[in-house]
Parts: structure tokens; C-alpha cells; sequence
């Protein structure tokens, strides 16, 4: 967490990068935390309906303690630099929630910079304040950001509009942090993280930047590109399009390569014909759809949840992990392309 005293000023991110073999690395104490904080229980109890006092509880029982097979502040590999992809979570989700991919993409020779928007699309987040107690000293204070709900695509395009004019500012803002992590640059971490952001220097190839996203992450991604040049190339997961509607324009000012990977039951007639408005030039734009899939089957939720569970709130006709792998699988030959072999494994 970098920035300042609000939301606006910084932001919020998890960073996976390539890290040296060690036989200390099989030791899961060392593995990173998915739940990021008890508060995230309570943050998927509201975006799923239930109470705060109950759904905590229906949360823990549901998801457990999950892990992911990552290692907390491990020594970056000496094979740099990296290309860079910053990664932007769809509504409810948060910056853990696609670590499926983050680390898949990562062992492959990639920098991901997974984004955590403090727009009220996440199921929580926070902000750290500086607030001075009574006897003078200024500790850091956390201020909840919760989810806001909002009609799904029904009179919610004013406030829709709104959280992309922030999340664009999110993407933009967080890589100008990597450049300055890449130079060296001293910068003030708020987390206060054991690690020294000193080994990030040289460590990251930013000559062409990928913006990725799933659903209303790619809405982003597609704002980003056209506002923010540096990223070169988009991987659109399932794109939700129904924010874009009304602005054929955006499409015209967006000259990158873009990649649409979708799901085989979320896109509709009417998002596949705005969607057409990108993939004019096939040469650079390309769709494609896993059969079988469903929306979720790009995050981690359908694969921590008990089967029984998932056959009825994520009715998949194929293994989530299975889908899962194939979209990665995809994204790594469509970046080996347009990168070259030289910088992706």
C-alpha cells in the first residue's frame, strides 16, 4: 500500500514475481494467506447476502484457511528483468481473489501486480490513515472501505462511470510505482512489510506493460489502454461490456493488441456486438471461449468451495481448475506471441 492520506492518493496491490528454488520454499509456513484479513470474512458475507454476525461464520466453515503455494517475501529469481502485467479484479473480488493465476502467470517469467480498487467494486478494502492519539504520536489507523452494491445494469451507469474514472487512476498510479520500484526509487510502504523494496531495482522489463482484467476488470483494462499509452497489450477474462455501451468512440482510440478470453455462459448477443467494436482489426484483436466455463471459472472461488457447494452456486461442465488452466494456458501463447519466446517461459 502506497500514498497518502486517502484512497485517492496511492494504491493497493499484491505483487507476485519469479523467486530462486530453495528447499526452504516447501515449508507452507512460509505460503501467503488468502484471506488477507478476518475483515475480507465479512466482506464476502455482505456481497453474498448474509449478516455480518452469521456470515463470518458461514465463510470460515465454507472456505477454511486457504493458502496459496506462495512464498511470503522470497528472494527474487536472478534471471531479470521481467515482463510486467497489472491485473484488475472484477466487482466483489479483491486483490487475492485471482491468485490462481497471478502465481501460474508468475512462475512463467512474469511480473503480476494484482490491483486491489478502493472504488467499492471490492468485497473490502481499507485505507491506512495517520491519526494522532491524545499523547501526540501519529500511528496508521485503518479506514474500511466496504462493497457497494448497485443494480447490475439498471440505472447504475452514472456510478459505474464513476468507479472506472477510479480504477483507470488506480492502473495508471500503479505503474508509476513499479517504474519507480524498477529505478530504485525509495518509496514509503504503509503495510510495513519485512521485505526490502530495494529488490524490485532492475528487476522488471517495462517495455511493454500488459494490462489484464476479468469482467469489469476488463472493463478497466479497456479504459486504461485508451488513457494510459505505456501498456502496450490487454487480456480481457470475460468482459463485461454493458458499462461501454454508450461509448462508441472508446474503441477507435485504443491501438494495442487485445485479447478476449470468455466464458461460455456470460456473454450475451447484446455484450458480444459491443465486444465487435474492438476486434475490428484481426490481426491484432482476438476472442476465443472455453467450453464449459462459467464466469467464476478465471477466479479461485469455484476451486476453494466443496463440491456440493460448487455444483449448485457454480454450475460448471467443466473442472474449475481445468478451466482455470486452459485460460492460462491461452494468455501465456498469446503473450509468448506478441512478447517473443525470449521473454516469457
Amino acid at each position: 500500500m502506497i500514498g497518502g492520506p486517502t484512497k485517492e492518493d496511492g494504491c493497493f496491490l499484491r505483487i507476485f514475481y519469479p523467486t530462486k528454488l530453495t528447499d526452504t520454499y516447501a515449508n507452507s509456513n512460509d505460503w501467503a494467506t488468502w484471506l488477507p484479513h478476518r475483515k475480507y470474512k465479512e466482506g464476502y458475507a455482505i456481497v453474498r447476502g448474509l449478516t455480518s454476525f452469521i456470515g463470518k461464520r458461514v465463510i470460515s466453515w465454507v472456505f477454511g484457511k486457504p493458502y496459496i503455494p506462495v512464498v511470503v517475501d522470497g528472494e527474487p529469481s536472478n534471471e531479470p528483468p521481467f515482463p510486467v502485467i497489472v491485473f484488475s479484479h472484477g466487482i466483489k473480488s479483491c486483490r487475492t481473489v485471482y491468485s490462481i493465476f497471478c502465481s501460474d502467470i508468475s512462475s512463467h517469467g512474469f511480473i503480476v501486480a494484482a490491483i486491489e480498487h478502493r472504488d467499492g467494486s471490492a468485497c473490502m478494502s481499507y485505507t491506512l490513515e495517520r491519526e494522532q492519539s491524545i499523547r501526540g504520536a501519529r500511528g496508521l489507523v485503518e479506514r474500511w472501505i466496504p462493497y457497494r452494491p448497485l443494480p447490475f445494469e439498471r440505472n447504475d451507469m452514472p456510478s459505474r462511470r464513476e468507479q472506472l474514472e477510479i480504477r483507470t487512476r488506480e492502473c495508471t498510479q500503479t505503474l508509476d510505482l513499479l517504474a519507480r520500484l524498477n529505478d530504485g526509487v525509495q518509496v514509503q510502504h504503509l503495510l510495513h512489510s519485512t521485505m526490502d523494496l530495494a529488490i524490485f531495482k532492475g528487476l522488471m522489463d517495462l517495455s511493454s506493460p500488459v494490462m489484464a482484467g476479468h469482467s469489469f476488470g476488463s472493463t478497466t483494462l479497456l479504459r486504461t489502454l485508451a488513457a494510459d499509452k505505456r501498456y502496450k497489450i490487454g487480456l480481457a477474462m470475460d468482459a463485461w461490456m454493458w458499462p461501454l455501451k454508450d461509448e462508441p468512440e472508446l474503441a477507435e482510440s485504443i491501438e494495442q493488441p487485445i485479447l478476449f478470453i470468455n466464458s461460455a455462459n456470460f456473454q450475451t448477443r447484446f455484450s458480444l456486438e459491443i465486444m465487435k467494436r474492438f476486434t475490428a482489426d484481426a490481426d491484432k484483436r482476438h476472442v476465443v471461449t472455453i467450453k464449459g466455463s462459467i464466469h467464476d471459472s478465471q477466479s479461485d472461488v469455484p476451486c476453494l468451495l466443496p463440491r456440493f457447494i460448487r455444483r449448485f452456486e457454480y454450475p460448471s461442465a467443466i473442472d474449475p481448475l481445468l478451466a482455470t488452466q486452459l485460460s492460462n494456458r491461452i494468455t501465456l501463447l498469446y503473450l509468448r506471441r506478441q512478447l517473443g519466446n525470449n521473454k516469457c517461459k
